[in-house]
């Protein structure tokens, strides 16, 4: 069974090698999640988290 990232990309399943967002929990291709202090972010939560991060 696939699934589609919202970018449109093709997560095969079973996507146990790709963490979900932390922050909202959805599981997202490898293009769009982002790792950041340990965790793994979708690019949309980790852009909303940027500007806390970049100081």
């Amino acid at each position: 069974m696939h699934t589609n990232c919202e970018c449109g990309m093709t997560i095969e399943q079973p996507a146990t090698r790709i963490a979900p967002c932390h922050e909202c929990g959805t599981v997202r291709c490898r293009s769009c999640a982002i790792e950041m202090d340990a965790h793994t972010y979708c690019r949309w939560c980790a852009t909303s988290l940027a500007p806390v991060h970049a100081a």
